[in-house]
């Protein structure tokens, strides 16, 4: 649970979606003590639970919460305070992940200023796939057939996290990992396994294989195959998007265990405005092994369309 809780607080910090969601969770982020710079634009520092209590009107809030959700007083705090620029202003929050290793997590936001929790992502886990809906379901379907090695692995993480801004429910978000020993693995290991992430229309929000290439895409460039991928899992929509920008990494981008494994991304960018754009990745044998959707602005960020 811990491991899935700091994993999804690291997505929140750097900004990201879902798209990075198995990267940051196989390659945690060590936070430094001090304040630490992640650009010029953004910063964060981990806070101790004496420094988190301190703040002003950080008891009043907490406690607001806990009337709402009374087994959470017993959970175990940890946090970070954020500092960003955004649109010309700063902006400072104290980001909290609220934790039980056998019922689940919440992540608080609370604003330095407002002094109030303006949002939270509730995340619940162990959810049986016969609890599915049908359309996660048969979207999980979909990336089955990409790959019959898929079809053996045995899930050994599921959660369901609802996002809440004030107090508006957004769309949940189900997330599963799979492996070979359908236990969750503290070392890195050479198994076979994959993430993937659905919203609850069951649109495909993020997958990652790991040691499991796609396979049967149609098309002679991983370009042409990277069209197809997303006509298998966004149907009509996929013809909306074209390919904006094909990035490769060097070995100096990246560390020699994740260099082979990810290699580089190509990016879509739909024809809609209003539509998110598309990340696909691939190793060093051009082979297509994820994909995931993200916003322009985490991508312009990233570097990703420079």
């Amino acid at each position: 649970m811990k491991k899935v809780a700091t994993a999804f607080l690291a997505i929140s910090l750097l900004a990201t979606t879902p798209v990075f969601a198995a990267e940051q969770e196989s390659n945690p982020i060590q936070q430094e003590e001090e304040m630490t710079e992640q650009g010029k634009d953004f910063s964060f520092k981990d806070l101790t639970v004496d420094e988190i209590m301190a703040q002003k009107g950080m008891k009043s809030a907490l406690e607001s919460f806990y009337n709402k959700f009374p087994r959470t007083k017993a959970y175990k705090i940890e946090g970070s305070k954020i500092q960003r620029i955004e649109n010309g202003e700063e902006e400072s929050e104290i980001q909290l992940s609220l934790i039980d290793d056998e019922k689940g997590a919440f992540v608080l936001y609370f604003d330095t200023k407002a002094e109030k929790i303006t949002k939270y992502i509730q995340i619940e886990e162990n959810i049986p796939e016969s609890e599915l809906p049908s359309k996660v379901q048969a979207s999980l379907d979909k990336i089955h057939n990409l790959s019959s090695e898929v079809k053996n692995l045995k899930v050994y993480r599921s959660s369901i996290y609802f996002s809440t801004i004030k107090e508006r429910e957004h769309l949940n978000q189900y997330s599963f990992g799979f492996n070979e020993s359908g236990k969750v693995e503290e070392e890195k290991t050479n198994d076979k396994e994959f993430a993937i992430t659905f919203d609850q229309t069951g649109k495909v929000r993020y997958f990652f294989f790991e040691k499991i290439p796609l396979v049967d895409l149609e098309g002679n460039t991983k370009e042409e195959k990277a069209q197809d991928l997303l006509k298998r899992l966004y149907g009509e929509e996929a013809n909306e998007y074209k390919i904006e920008k094909v990035n490769e990494f060097s070995k100096d981008d990246l560390d020699d265990e994740n260099f082979d494994s990810r290699r580089g991304n190509i990016v879509f960018m739909s024809t809609s405005s209003e539509k998110e754009p598309i990340v696909v990745h691939f190793n060093s044998k051009n082979e297509l092994i994820g994909c995931g959707i993200t916003s322009q602005v985490f991508l312009e960020e990233a570097g990703f369309l420079q």
